[in-house]
């Protein structure tokens, strides 16, 4: 049967769709782009960013208002938050949305679900919290207030089976983005085409991921700087490339920069926005902040130094909370530490050059790391997850004149107003 029969001649689905990170809003737009494959008529309004936008969702709140990480990140944008918080659901209540997508994004799509499930929106949830990591009671809470939840690792769907979440696992949405069909080579080229990278001595080319977020950038890009400052005597042929993140301003990297005059010649850094995969790809080593990036610098078979720095008081915490061995989405997936990593007060730019040349000095160390992100890359799957969730949102979806749930009581989280 056709996952749009049943529903009444004419009518439009609607679909509210939540994202809180530049990650988040790129899945929701692969998402939406594979709803409109089987209903280009479909409404979505989103909490999200550019990407979405551009697949024609309708912004209700933008990303930026939301994306911050750590305790006292969070207490600077609770207005804001709270804003965010209240605007979604009025407009859930004036649109009648009956549907609704909410990714990651725990800390505020936790309670955005409670408070819809009392509307009675259908609550659908993509990309599971790390409740196998830290804050595991949040899955009475995810039984309670979601409706289907969508995993993408295969050992998340036994945690909900067995907690009798309905779940389905569809794999990993970072399989159906575009992979670079050029070579390493090619692409150094392109980046560096003053440059002759013969694999001689020193003639590498490292990246610097310092994060997606303006706090991650602000902790740990001065650092990676410095420990390129302090590489660049052993490696005197280094080339270095930094992707920014879309939504960064320049701002941030320029006042970390201006330290460094040779970040002011073409011949050895270039600094670019977006490209992501495609700079990842033309790298030797990568140094990042753990989160996405590190499955995805796997998915590209680029060895990695994962960095990480938080608020001391956030960091002091997620020690007492936090229940796995390695924080770095690659090392979860391989079941040990394979890729490095410099977290906190380890996170030094002495440490980090150290942890660089290490590597990069020894081509059997490289390709052992190869090697570990090969048997990784096979773990994850692959492609379709877009297709996929796509399809059975289909089937979850309920129209604007389904069930009134919309017109009950209201949870009363971060100051929601009947």
């Amino acid at each position: 049967m056709d996952v749009a029969e049943g529903s009444r001649k004419g009518e439009q689905k609607k679909l509210l769709i939540v994202s809180g990170e530049t990650s988040g809003d790129q899945h929701g737009a692969h998402l939406l782009l594979a709803l409109k494959e089987l209903d280009p008529e479909i409404a979505v309004w989103s909490v999200g960013g550019e990407k979405l936008r551009q697949a024609g969702a309708r912004e209700i709140v933008g990303i930026e208002r939301l994306s911050v990480i750590g305790l006292l990140e969070v207490f600077k944008k609770a207005g804001s938050v709270v804003s965010a918080f209240r605007n979604v659901l009025r407009t859930v209540d004036k649109e009648k949305i009956r549907t609704a997508v909410l990714i990651d994004f725990p800390d505020f799509n936790l309670r955005l679900a409670r408070s819809l499930k009392k509307r009675g929106v259908r609550v659908l949830y993509y990309i599971s919290p790390q409740v196998w990591a830290w804050r595991k009671g949040r899955i009475h809470q995810i039984h309670r207030d979601v409706d289907h939840m969508f995993v993408i690792f295969p050992f998340e769907k036994t945690l909900y089976e067995e907690a009798g979440v309905p779940v389905t696992y569809i794999g990993h949405p970072l399989l159906d983005e575009p992979f670079p069909d050029e070579s390493p080579e090619t692409l150094r080229k392109r980046f560096f085409p003053q440059s002759d990278h013969a694999g001689d001595k020193g003639a590498f080319v490292l990246g610097l991921l310092p994060g997606s977020r303006e706090s991650e950038v602000t902790r740990l890009y001065s650092r990676m700087l410095e420990a390129v400052d302090f590489l660049r005597p052993h490696f005197p042929d280094l080339r270095v490339l930094v992707p920014q993140a879309p939504g960064l301003e320049d701002r941030l990297f320029l006042e970390r920069e201006a330290r460094f005059p040779w970040t002011k010649d073409p011949v050895s850094f270039h600094r670019i926005r977006g490209k992501f995969r495609e700079i990842v790809k033309s790298c030797d080593l990568v140094v990042l902040a753990s989160g996405t990036a590190t499955l995805e610098t796997a998915l590209l078979g680029v060895p990695m130094v994962i960095v990480y720095v938080m608020n001391p008081f956030t960091y002091l915490l997620a020690r007492k909370l936090v229940k796995v061995s390695a924080i770095g989405m690659v090392n979860l997936i391989a079941g040990s530490t394979v890729m490095p990593e410099l977290i906190q007060d380890a996170a030094t730019p002495q440490s980090i050059m150290e942890e660089i040349r290490r590597i990069l000095s020894s081509p059997l160390q490289l390709g052992k790391m190869r090697e570990d992100l090969e048997r990784v890359k096979r773990k994850v799957g692959g492609p379709g997850a877009s297709e996929e969730l796509a399809k059975r949102v289909m089937m979850h979806l309920e129209f604007h004149d389904g069930p009134g749930g919309h017109q009950g009581d209201s949870a009363r989280t971060w100051g929601e107003k009947r």
